[in-house]
Parts: C-alpha cells; structure tokens; sequence
C-alpha cells in the first residue's frame, strides 16, 4: 500500500512537470542569445495540392517555437474568408475557415512580418501562400520597396494595401473606411512582395497601421501613395520597384489655447501648435471690450522669442480690469491648416503691470568661441520685445582677425528678431568677431535695450575638413518627366543631421561643392508642383507622390577626398 502511494505520487509529479513544461513556451537559459529568424518550413496546402483546393483549413509549421499570437494577429487573408479558428499542435498551426470558398478564386494567405519566436526575433519578410479553388492561380504581382519618414524608423510590419480598381470609382476609394483587396507586409529592409493577383489596375498605399484594423487612421498612421497608376496585364503581369515613401498627415487647424497680459502694452497669445510666421499680420488679431464693444488698438504682432506656439502683440495702453475677448482669423500651421473656427476667441482681463523695462537680447545663433562655423553663415539676434525699425542696423557688425569690418547682409526677420549674413564666404580656419552695441537698439516705445555691448567670437570651419560630390540622376522613365529634379543629401547617424539639396541640370549631372565628413542618404526627386520640396501626395483626396529614388548604399563622404560617380536610377 505504501509503495503504490510513492507510485502515485511520483507518477503524478512527472506528469504536472510534464504539463507545465508544455504550457510554458520559454527560450532556454543559458548559452548565446539565438538571433536567427523564425521561417515557415512546411504548409498545407503545399505545390500538390494548391489547385482545385476545396478544403476548409490550411496547416502551417515553424522552425521553432514561436509566439501564437504574434501569428494569430499576423495572418491576413484575400479574399476575406471570414472569421478564422486557430488549433496550435507545438510548432503547427491549423487554420479553419468559417465561411465556405468560392470557386474558381484564387486565395492569398500572407503571414506579416510581425511574427515573432520566443526570443522577440522577427520574421524577415512576409510569407505568402496561394491556392485555388479553380484550375490556375492568378499571376498578377507587384514587388517594390517602403522608405521611411525619418531616417533610421523601422519598416518591419508596415502595411502594404492593395484595392482592385476594376468596376469601382476611383475617387469614391477612400482607405479610411474601406478595406484593401489585398494585403502584404514590408521585412525589414522595407521589401514587399505581393503575389497572386488578378490581372487589372490597383491603388496601393503604405500605412503604419498602429491600430491593426486594416484601414488608414487620418494623423494616426502613417501613410505613403505612389507616383504612378498600377496596372497588371497577361503581357506585364510582374510590376517591379515601386517605391513608397512614408509621410505623417496633418488635417487638424490650430487653436488658440491661452491668452495672457504679461502688462498694460502686451498681450500673449498662444497656440496648440506651431503657427506659420508667414501666416499672421496685424489684421490677424482683434481685441473688443465686452461691455462697450469698443475695440483695443494693436499697435505690432511679432513671434515669440522663446516658443515657436506664441505670438506677442503690443497694444495701446489697456484699462486696468477691462474684460476683452481676443480674435484671431486666418493663421496657419505649419502644413497651411487654417486656424480652427471653433477655437480661435478666448476671453482676458487687462493687466494692472505697467511696462516701464527696456528690450533684452532673448537669444543669438552663436556661441561665444564657437568653432567649425559655416563659411557663410546666417547670424540670428532675438530680442524680448518688439523693436523700433526707424533705427539703422549699423549697432551690429562682423570684424575679422585684425578687426577691420566684413561686409554683411542684415535682414528684419520679424519685429523682434534680425539677421546677418556674409555677403561672401569667409576664410577657411579663421576667427571671427560679431560685436552688438546694443545701447543703441530701442523698443517700440522708444526705450533703450537694458543690455550693454556684447560681442561673440567664432572660428570657421577648416575647408581641409570638407568634400564634395559629384553624380548623375538617369531617369528611366521617359513619359512622366515633369518638373525639375532635384537631389538631396541626408547625414545620418548625427544627433543634428546635415541635409543638402541641390538641382540637378537638363542632363541629370549635380554636384555638391562642400559636405561636411559623414555617412549620407542620397535620393532624388521630381517636382512636379515647382515648389522645391518633394511631396508625399494624399491618401483621400487621392494624389499621387512625386517621383523618388534613392541610392542603393549609405555613401560615406570624407574629408578632402572628391567622391564622384554617383549614379542614381530613377525608374
């Protein structure tokens, strides 16, 4: 009797292990890190049996032991096929359908690249398998590369939808509501590949899809069109390097969120957001008294020197304890949203503080005893109020080495902030000196700058420490050719990055005279709205991109070494 009790137990204590073992799917301890990628082995259907297919599941088998439901949420099938059953057996996975198929339809079940093992290791780029109802599966395929909005952003697992737009009203496609005919996912390097469809014209679109749900969220996800109509034919069933460039949409008009009265002469405006300085004038903003309707003069709008949400404007004096209600009108942000007309009147009281202080710088782009400066460089000043423009801007100048002056182009950038600018380059490895006699600066109302002489000294950039790169953009494409071309340059790998950008001539040769040591992005691009910057088109409206390329490889520029040659393929 005792022995069968010992029996029993260990009996039972082999089988809990046993289970527990089972139910824990855990990377082993101990030894290197596995880094090697899940793969799919084996599927059923399989080359023997994806035609006149009329089962109602289909099987997949891993290399290893991966992470359910990184698969479950990984699987998208076209045509929809209804809701789907998982059976996990160890690595193998059964699929049942729910509805039943239709016939003669070719179906695609593609396994995204968000499947993960049970050491977070990815797959490299999505799986695809195809089988039909019918005798033939459709060969119709379209291949192409996602580039990110930012350098260095993952494109692992972005969406790749693809609608048939055969028998349907292309401007009614709207990706916000309607789900794609078909779908992919980019591997790593951005890749995609959709395989198996039917012969016809498609809208394709790259999406970020942070919510899972197979539609594009408006200023949640991010989006990428293409620069051209898709169509798969019997004689071009295969359409190759199509490129996507990922952008971030903003539809969304500014509000005006805060009203403040620092004193009896300014109010203080400030924004949800960036406001386009180009945007705002005077006739931008009203104050009306609330009890009398009668409404406060503005005097001057200028930004503020701290933020770039807020702007300044300079009144006439307010009478203490005075209720005001501020309008504004027709501002930007930075994309031309135009301010929200639900958001842009708020309500202050007049500030009992007199404003008896003079101006102060609030900021300069320079460092005292900066060096590698720019051999042309724009020299900013920002002061804490608005400015009187009667004045000169002789109070500020640049001197070189033996002090003798350097002749400069001085610009108003708004009321509070001016600049200088070489109107030359400066010598290579050379100090500099930018001397302010700020006794001299007076506000609006006259007042002298509370601050005394100030003066930065800088040294230039060695010129030694520069290259230059020259190249050719080949555009292939001989039919869509409008607009100039232009190539930019990208530095990676920096916290500030350096970005170039230049004009390529009729015959697509450009060259960079001065860049600075780094490794750089190199992409081109046809601008087609002539407004010198590359356009990511829209999802709804629906407008194309602008044609892109980019080069192949991250180039490393080095100092005093010419880098020719580049050649960027535009297709």
């Amino acid at each position: 009797m005792k022995n069968n009790i010992i029996y029993h137990r260990i009996f039972f204590s082999v089988v809990t292990l046993f289970l527990v073992g089972c139910a824990n799917q855990e990377p082993p301890e101990g030894g290197p890190i596995d880094r090697t990628m899940p793969e799919i082995i084996s599927t059923y259907p399989d080359s023997s049996s994806m035609l006149n297919f009329s089962g109602n599941k289909i099987r997949l088998e891993f290399d290893r032991y991966v992470n359910e439901r990184s698969v479950e949420e990984a699987i998208f099938i076209s045509p929809y096929i209804g809701t789907l059953e998982f059976n996990w057996s160890g690595k193998e996975l059964d699929i049942t359908f729910s509805e039943k198929l239709r016939p003669n339809t070719t179906y695609v079940i593609n396994i995204g690249t968000d499947v993960e093992d049970l050491n977070k290791n990815r797959m490299a780029q999505a799986h695809i398998l195809a089988f039909s109802t019918g005798k033939e599966i459709d060969r119709g395929a379209i291949e192409g590369r996602v580039y990110p909005r930012n350098s260095g952003d993952a494109l692992s697992g972005i969406m790749i939808f693809a609608y048939r737009l055969n028998g349907l009203d292309p401007d009614t496609l709207n990706p916000i509501t309607l789900k794609p005919d078909f779908i992919t996912q980019a591997g790593k390097n951005g890749d995609f590949f959709l395989h198996h469809i039917p012969f016809g014209n498609y809208r394709m679109f790259a999406v970020r899809d942070e919510y899972r749900n197979l539609v594009y969220d408006r200023e949640i996800d991010e989006y990428g069109v293409t620069s051209g109509s898709i169509n798969i034919t019997p004689s071009d069933s295969i359409k190759k390097d199509v490129l996507i460039k990922l952008a971030k949409e903003d539809t969304t008009g500014p509000r005006l969120v805060r009203v403040m009265t620092p004193n009896r002469n300014h109010i203080q405006a400030e924004f949800s957001e960036t406001i386009d300085p180009a945007s705002v004038s005077l006739s931008s903003f009203s104050a009306i008294d609330t009890i009398d309707r009668k409404p406060l003069e503005l005097l001057i709008v200028s930004p503020s020197p701290k933020t770039s949400t807020s702007f300044f404007v300079v009144t006439q004096k307010q009478d203490s304890g005075r209720v005001f209600r501020f309008i504004v009108q027709g501002v930007t942000d930075s994309v031309g949203n135009k301010i929200n007309s639900l958001a842009n009147t708020l309500l202050f009281r007049s500030s009992l503080i007199v404003d008896t202080l003079g101006p102060r710088l609030a900021s300069v782009s320079i460092k005292d005893s900066a060096q590698a400066i720019d051999l042309q460089p724009t020299l900013t000043l920002t002061f804490s109020d608005a400015l009187t423009k009667s004045d000169s801007l002789n109070w500020i100048n640049l001197f070189d080495n033996n002090k003798r002056p350097v002749p400069t182009e001085k610009k108003w950038i708004s009321d509070v902030a001016i600049s200088l600018r070489p109107e030359k380059e400066l010598l290579s490895r050379t100090w500099y000196t930018l001397r302010a006699e700020m006794r001299r600066v007076h506000d609006w109302a006259g007042r002298v700058c509370r601050d005394s002489t100030k003066s930065w000294r800088f040294e230039t950039l060695d010129i030694e420490d520069l290259s230059s790169v020259e190249g050719i953009v080949i555009d292939e494409n001989k039919k869509d050719t409008t607009g100039r071309l232009y190539v930019t340059v990208i530095q990676i790998g920096e916290k500030v990055p350096k970005y170039y950008i230049v004009e390529a001539d009729v015959t697509g040769n450009f060259i960079f005279p001065q860049i600075t040591e780094g490794h750089y992005v190199f992409q081109s691009f046809r601008d087609r709205n002539n407004d010198g910057k590359y356009n990511s088109g829209k999802p709804f409206p629906f407008v194309y991109s602008e044609r892109f390329s980019q080069f192949s490889d991250t180039l490393k520029v080095r100092a005093r070494w010419p880098l020719e040659g580049v050649k960027i393929n535009m297709k």
